[in-house]
């Protein structure tokens, strides 16, 4: 169902009382430091694993503090205990609005191969330690504390500045989807997502098609095989000679050439029947400018083939999600003023890269032909992993870049 407006408060749904929430002090249109620390300290203590998919304490933790400091809060109900969180601070609605938007629910975690809790939010060795630290809730916090910052530093803005805190992105995307069908990206012009990149300016990433492959025979003992049709067989063949893009296909800047890579597969019941069923998922990689419908009529084709080569089977081939790849032009105005606020703020330059993974933007930008640049605090190598952590010093950089974006892109005298 679409759903314009925005969505008043579930039930469930309680903020605290004004006052709860520590706020920030004032510094020279800057960012106080501890404050993005402490916050992403905050977010990673409440637990938003997915699976199971509750992002409900991680979302209340960012909306009492986003109220407390003055911001506009909403709130888009997805599902029972999983709501979006949407934080605006309002510009003189003369020029499009700037999008920022991050991911409330993290990759489970147990303590196994941790050297601290993973849900402790542990400060040592200069990094917040804790599942989330990275993907992504410090981004989250630095995004959050910029647009306090802003709002503190009494900036005149001529458009928007609003944080989407999405819920879902670790398996179905479900909070950007939600999000899709809403009226609160009307008006935008550009999108970053604070997907960790080690404070370097990601321009673009892949997309993917994950495929399933069912592929469907006749039993028959073991004994006998040629009563049955192997399913396993059908499905071998067609693994085996899979090839999705043809040779020659040309890498797309940034991000080289896509890939497919067959991750399981599942057939047969015992070691002495003629397995009548055989199961396998292939996860596509895709760039800018892959044709979804070519990928999807080659594999098609060649589960044809491969049936056919094993008389009395068939195998069915269905979509089980598409993401699509995004990439901005080095040139494009968001780009430019990042470039420009890096060098000023952290520094130095910094580079534009690709990224492998995908992000809500995949959801977000296409449709709406967004410019998008991922940037955030983190280390993609402590993504998902045991000993997730941050650096502290990143989450300050992090949080006083994206308070300084919006002035470079906007033009507003610092």
């Amino acid at each position: 169902m679409t759903v314009r407006g925005t969505v008043r408060a579930p039930s469930w749904w309680n903020l605290a009382p004004l006052g709860v929430v520590a706020g920030l002090s004032r510094t020279e249109g800057g960012v106080v430091e501890h404050d993005v620390v402490a916050l992403t300290q905050r977010l990673v203590r409440a637990a938003s694993m997915n699976p199971p998919g509750v992002e409900e304490a991680a979302g209340l933790v960012l909306a009492e503090q986003a109220r407390a400091w003055g911001l506009q809060v909403s709130v888009q109900e997805v599902a029972e205990r999983r709501a979006n969180v949407i934080v605006r601070l309002p510009g003189a609605g003369t020029a499009p609005t700037l999008v920022y938007c991050g991911h409330l629910d993290t990759v489970p975690a147990d303590s196994r191969g941790w050297d601290e809790d993973p849900l402790g939010g542990v400060i040592r060795d200069g990094y917040l330690w804790g599942r989330g630290a990275v993907d992504m809730k410090g981004g989250l916090a630095a995004m959050l504390t910029s647009l306090a910052a802003l709002r503190q530093a009494d900036v005149a803005l001529p458009g928007d500045v609003v944080l989407a805190a999405v819920v879902g992105e670790e398996v179905d995307c479900a909070g950007s989807r939600h999000l899709d069908g809403t009226d609160v990206l009307d008006g935008a012009e550009w999108l970053v997502v604070g997907e960790p990149t080690d404070l370097d300016l990601v321009i673009a990433h892949k997309g993917a098609i994950r495929v399933q492959l069912v592929a469907h025979g006749k039993a028959a003992h073991g004994a006998i095989p040629e009563l049955g049709a192997n399913a396993v067989v059908a499905m071998s063949d067609l693994i085996a000679g899979l090839r999705v893009f043809p040779e020659g296909t040309v890498p797309y800047p940034l991000l080289g050439l896509p890939s497919v890579s067959v991750n399981t597969i599942e057939g047969g019941t015992a070691i002495n029947v003629v397995p009548d069923l055989c199961r396998a998922v292939v996860d596509i990689r895709t760039v800018p400018g892959t044709d979804e419908n070519e990928v999807l009529a080659t594999i098609q084709a060649a589960a044809d083939r491969a049936a056919a080569k094993v008389p009395g089977t068939d195998i069915e081939v269905s979509v089980m999600h598409v993401r699509a790849p995004v990439g901005t032009a080095a040139d494009a105005p968001l780009i430019r003023a990042a470039e420009e606020t890096a060098v000023r703020v952290l520094g130095s330059s910094r580079p534009a890269r690709g990224a492998a993974y995908f992000s809500d933007a995949s959801v977000l930008a296409p449709p709406r032909r967004l410019p998008t640049l991922l940037f955030g605090p983190g280390q993609e190598k402590y993504m998902h992993q045991p000993n997730e952590r941050v650096s502290t010093t990143a989450l300050q950089e992090a949080a006083a870049f994206l308070a300084a974006l919006p002035r470079t892109l906007y033009g507003v005298a610092r």
